[in-house]
């Protein structure tokens, strides 16, 4: 089905705005959203992404990761890991996911509807790649819904802990969580930046292209990693040197 209307090309509104975008690296914070196994791998996971967007994500969210804790920028994952309770009890937080779930039906080219609960603490779909995860990030399992801030402390480590200003975001799914934490950071008064090559959708490159066309279009700046590490190269050389971030691990 072909949409109803004509999509108008943006891409000029965007390069400006991405062009007059200064990121400050001493306020700046990087977060990863449910970048989990359950996502990225084929086979543990049980709602993956497409294999060649898997591997692209993990390649060039470690190149984000790796560069933001050389240059001294805070790394934190926040994510879902449900305990054993939780689904004992029959903790439900999404109503229309359920309803999908036990219709069975599924968006996901790469699997069928999920047939129980995901990432259950314990188990490997809930863990994160390991070569995406360093001592000294700091880790965020309470989330429950698309939105990483509501019902967590993000927004306490985020505001008053790290005093940031920009938020920089990338993880899974592009359409739902990451968009979803990308408003909510936004609406809190940060600066979102979404890293367009370390986000993906399991529901296809259609959900991915439309939630980072929406999101550049209205909420957020949208750009590489390349383009993200060039702007805090440039902001490092003017503002000098970044401390850097004690590595402890925490886990929030």
């Amino acid at each position: 089905m072909q949409p109803p209307v004509e999509i108008t090309d943006r891409a000029e509104y965007k390069r400006r705005m991405n062009e007059l975008l200064k990121i400050d690296p001493r306020r700046t914070v990087v977060l990863t959203v449910d970048m989990q196994n359950d996502y990225l791998d084929m086979k543990a996971g049980t709602a993956p992404v497409a294999p060649e967007e898997a591997k692209r994500v993990i390649g060039q969210a470690r190149k984000l990761l790796e560069f933001a804790r050389a240059h001294g920028l805070p790394v934190i994952h926040a994510y879902v890991k449900r305990r054993p309770i939780e689904v004992e009890r029959g903790f439900v937080t999404s109503v229309l996911g359920e309803a999908s779930r036990r219709a069975r039906l599924s968006q996901n080219a790469q699997a069928e509807a999920r047939k129980g609960p995901d990432r259950v603490d314990g188990t490997p779909q809930a863990e994160i790649p390991a070569e995406l995860v360093a001592p000294g990030d700091i880790h965020v399992t309470t989330k429950r819904v698309m939105d990483a801030f509501h019902g967590t402390d993000l927004d306490t480590l985020i505001g008053r802990v790290f005093k940031a200003e920009t938020v920089v975001l990338s993880g899974i799914n592009t359409d739902t969580c990451v968009y979803a934490t990308t408003f909510a950071a936004g609406n809190r008064g940060y600066q979102p930046v979404v890293i367009s090559d370390c986000v993906a959708s399991m529901r296809g490159l259609d959900h991915h292209w439309m939630a980072l066309e929406l999101m550049s279009r209205s909420i957020a700046w949208v750009m590489t990693v390349d383009e993200f590490r060039a702007k805090v190269q440039a902001a490092s050389g003017l503002s000098g040197s970044v401390v850097r971030q004690p590595a402890v691990s925490k886990t929030a």
